[in-house]
């Protein structure tokens, strides 16, 4: 048995170019925080920040009081992931809307094609949709421990499997919601170059309304739906990580009302038993 025509391999040239975009937008945040480190070197704290020292405090502050507001001081320091989260989200929309041509794939069907919104590509989607899944459950198995599982066999353990479906559900969501609203945009800008050049073919007009009407697409499509969509991925990634959140004072009420339950139990036990015991 020959495995090689079994499991083909990618190849380079195979790679979805919405991946590529992906990538593109991760070496912009990168290269950023690495010129805001660069220049916090030389940063006089005496001194009002200027140009990308002064863009990078006002993101970074209003990434922790966000956070501050909708999840608590429990989360203090997770503004960084969140802000992270959000640039990626922008960047992305934002070179699917420049349309950088795709030279980094000299032997594929799309070389020289522009670079798409990698958010038409489920794949990248779903990447960072399975990111607030870990958080969630990461957060829920840090604060409540091994009674986080209790959930899964709530109200009775034979709800156990449509439990362990629904645990999918935020995945399923947030996935969706950001593909589909891409996908959309995609489409529409599509749509619209296309009726430019058929009017352009049959009437001649469609050259001189394109310089007037796709700014207005893209602006409302890339830039505009851009700024919605991250804040409804990063609102959703707060409030789902925060609703696992449990503080040590409820913690510590609800394993007293255990305790309490079980001695309860253990009485009814005693009693029953000393009704059914003969007397002497």
């Amino acid at each position: 048995m020959n495995l090689n025509h079994a499991i083909e391999f990618p190849t380079w040239n195979d790679i979805p170019p919405e991946f590529l975009t992906s990538v593109i937008a991760l070496l912009i945040i990168a290269i950023l925080a690495l010129v805001v480190r660069a220049r916090l070197k030389s940063y006089d704290p005496l001194k009002p920040p200027r140009g990308i020292l002064y863009a990078a405090e006002e993101l970074v502050g209003f990434a922790d009081r966000q956070v501050q507001s909708m999840m608590g001081p429990a989360f203090d320091g997770f503004g960084g992931y969140i802000l992270v989260l959000g640039l990626y989200i922008f960047i992305s929309f934002i070179l699917g809307f420049i349309g950088i041509p795709n030279v980094f794939q000299p032997g594929s069907e799309k070389f020289l094609a522009p670079l798409p919104n990698p958010f038409t590509n489920t794949a990248m989607p779903l990447s960072i949709a399975l990111l607030t899944f870990f958080w969630i459950h990461f957060t829920a198995m840090r604060y409540k421990g091994w009674g986080y599982f209790k959930r899964y066999t709530e109200p009775f353990a034979v709800f156990l499997p449509i439990n362990l479906v629904t645990m999918w559900s935020p995945v399923l969501s947030l996935t969706l919601r950001l593909f589909g609203n891409a996908l959309a945009g995609f489409c529409v800008v599509t749509l619209v170059y296309t009726g430019f050049e058929y009017a352009f073919t049959t009437v001649g007009v469609g050259l001189a309304l394109t310089p007037l009407l796709a700014p207005i697409v893209h602006l409302y499509f890339d830039v505009f739906d851009g700024l919605i969509q991250l804040t409804v991925f990063c609102m959703l990634t707060m409030m789902n990580v925060a609703a696992e959140y449990v503080s040590p004072e409820e913690l510590a009420e609800a394993k007293r009302a255990q305790e309490e339950k079980r001695a309860q139990r253990q009485r009814r036990r005693m009693s029953r038993r000393s009704a059914g015991a003969p007397r002497a």
